[in-house]
């Protein structure tokens, strides 16, 4: 017996994804050219054929059900390849200027080296990186004031997500670190408003241990360099470690730090040919770079 196939059509999807992400129907009328109510008809269209509600008003506020939340995934992907794939076949050349926004709490470097390769093989295309807390990335985001961005957030699934992983930090002191249990322990963190660190003072306070801050700053390589320096201990990634470092577990008195979720933000509907290849390249080198490997759609339908 043949499988039915129901095919999601690409014009309802782009009206779905740029509905959410704009969370209003006249605006997305404006941006796709079309009225307020036949952007409604395209949605209540969409949800005729997946079967499902997609979609929940209350007033002039727009949210996701559960199903729509699932959907969002795929629908991101597949305008990208969708527009991808015409952009290819047109041969459209790639120019302009992108905003890219890294995390300064992550590893950074690693999408470092993606990005300048990027802009190597793309001479026409200016690449304006800036690099600074999640919480500042993903605020960007949301005002316009980046095109797409890597950052960590405190819970999934979240707006503008494409692709998403998830890390469990580990603590992290010098080979040599010796702790003393009679004293407060000394932390190494970001400032406030860190995920490592909430996840540290939040497993801290639990055991109920006594905790002070001893070395503070935004970057990364900061508190990499004050760990060898013997000034504490912090959260760190398994890919942020570096020789000379020593992972701390709960044999040495230290409990399970809870995980942080790390995902690649954008707004399709802002994206340009240049800024959908870019993602392109990160989507590729993520499937390398992750552990585990999952997409917002996939984490929703395993909820359920």
């Amino acid at each position: 017996m043949m499988r039915k196939f129901t095919n999601l059509q690409t014009d309802l999807l782009r009206t779905f994804v740029t509905v959410v992400d704009l969370r209003n129907y006249t605006e997305t009328g404006n941006v796709l050219g079309r009225t307020q109510p036949a952007i409604s008809l395209q949605i209540k269209r969409l949800e005729e054929i997946a079967g499902v509600k997609l979609l929940l008003h209350e007033g002039k506020k727009v949210e996701l059900t559960p199903n729509g939340q699932a959907l969002l995934g795929y629908a991101r992907e597949i305008l990208r390849l969708n527009d991808r794939a015409v952009a290819n076949l047109q041969q459209a050349a790639f120019y302009g200027t992108l905003r890219v926004g890294l995390p300064v709490d992550y590893s950074i470097e690693y999408f470092q080296s993606i990005i300048s390769e990027f802009s190597h093989n793309n001479p026409d295309v200016t690449l304006d990186i800036r690099c600074d807390r999640s919480v500042d990335l993903l605020s960007a985001l949301h005002v316009d004031d980046l095109d797409l961005t890597i950052a960590l957030t405190d819970t999934m699934s979240a707006p503008h997500v494409s692709v998403y992983w998830s890390e469990r930090p580990v603590w992290a002191c010098s080979r040599d670190y010796k702790i003393d249990p009679t004293q407060p322990l000394k932390l190494i963190a970001h400032p406030n408003g860190c995920f490592y660190r909430r996840r540290m003072i939040e497993a801290l306070d639990t055991e109920g241990r006594d905790w002070r801050v001893s070395f503070e700053s935004l970057g990364v390589s900061a508190l990499q360099k004050a760990v060898l320096d013997g000034m504490g201990v912090t959260a760190l990634t398994r890919k942020t470690m570096q020789p000379g470092m020593r992972i701390l577990t709960q044999s040495d008195g230290f409990p399970n730090l809870s995980k942080i979720h790390v995902g690649l933000f954008y707004k399709h509907i802002k994206m340009s040919d240049a800024a959908l290849k870019l993602i392109e390249k990160i989507t590729e080198n993520i499937s390398t770079f992750r552990i585990p490997t999952r997409t917002r759609a996939e984490t929703v339908k395993s909820r359920h």
